[in-house]
């Protein structure tokens, strides 16, 4: 993601107060230093201008003060404002889900089910076998680790995960960028479906977003517990939520309620694997591998 320097400050300027200011109004920003000089850097190049007066308020002391009460007041509980355009890679992946279901749930396009599962479908007399997965790896079908994350098996199925990708998805994507947040992807989608092949450890029809889903859950409550970022800024409510539904899943309850089976696996894979991505991101950036 490209980040437009709007001011420079000297090393000893203390910026805490700018930086309360512009977390109170929701503002995406970082500070990074840069030939001996802290650089005050926005997303989008549309902040810039106001970005800039707010530091002209904060030089001249016309800035208030803001208390920690403003700031949890003003934490933003959805991305209303990131642009659509800005996350491609988000809108790709709730199109290819779509098309996905249709898969699953339409005549026409069911033949092109055996090529997305992650264990092969073969055709014998009378009907269908499935097939182990060591078949697929011999034939190189590198691509059954990534595409059972497309299926959806209902339209509840889909419109959940659809939503927390829309939601979840874009705040990683802006604040990442297209290509990481596309890597992002297809390590977690395929960590998931590993965990829930190990988990179920039989063959069986599994599929669904929710993986990565998780995995997003995972990487949004290690990065903002470690490195905040204002965009990554979900309520807690909602992490706590995701949490305590992977554990009644987990327990059984759910499949009272819901028909088919729910991949436990996928889940608690995805969200492990978001918390090492995570992690990682930290260590990298403590050590100054990364700046943002």
């Amino acid at each position: 993601m490209p980040w437009n320097i709007v001011s420079a400050f000297p090393l000893d300027d203390d910026l805490s107060q700018l930086v309360r200011a512009l977390r109170a109004r929701d503002v995406p920003h970082r500070i990074v230093e840069i030939r001996g000089q802290q650089s005050l850097q926005v997303p989008d190049e549309r902040l810039i201008e106001p970005v800039a007066q707010l530091v002209a308020q904060w030089r001249g002391g016309e800035l208030a003060p803001v208390s920690d009460a403003d700031l949890t007041a003003s934490t933003p509980a959805r991305p209303k404002n990131l642009p659509a355009l800005r996350t491609p890679v988000t809108l790709l992946l709730i199109a290819l889900s779509a098309l996905g279901y249709a898969v699953v749930s339409t005549q026409l396009l069911q033949p092109w089910l055996g090529h997305l599962t992650f264990f092969p479908i073969e055709s014998v007399p009378g009907g269908y076998r499935w097939q182990p997965f060591s078949e697929a790896l011999a034939r190189h079908e590198y691509w059954r680790l990534v595409t059972p994350a497309f299926l959806h098996f209902g339209v509840f199925h889909i419109v959940f995960n659809s939503l927390w990708m829309w939601d979840l998805g874009r705040r990683l994507e802006y604040v990442v960028g297209a290509l990481n947040f596309a890597l992002f992807f297809a390590i977690t989608a395929a960590v998931s479906n590993l965990a829930q092949y190990f988990w179920a450890d039989q063959v069986s029809l599994f599929g669904g977003m929710s993986g990565v889903v998780y995995a997003l859950v995972g990487y949004i409550w290690i990065r903002q517990w470690l490195n905040p970022h204002p965009v990554l800024a979900v309520p807690k409510g909602i992490i706590i939520f995701m949490l305590v539904w992977l554990l009644l899943c987990m327990s059984g309850v759910i499949d009272f309620f819901m028909a088919g089976g729910i991949a436990n696996g996928a889940h608690l894979g995805g969200l492990l694997a978001g918390m090492l991505i995570a992690g990682a991101f930290i260590a990298a950036k403590r050590v100054g591998f990364v700046r943002h």
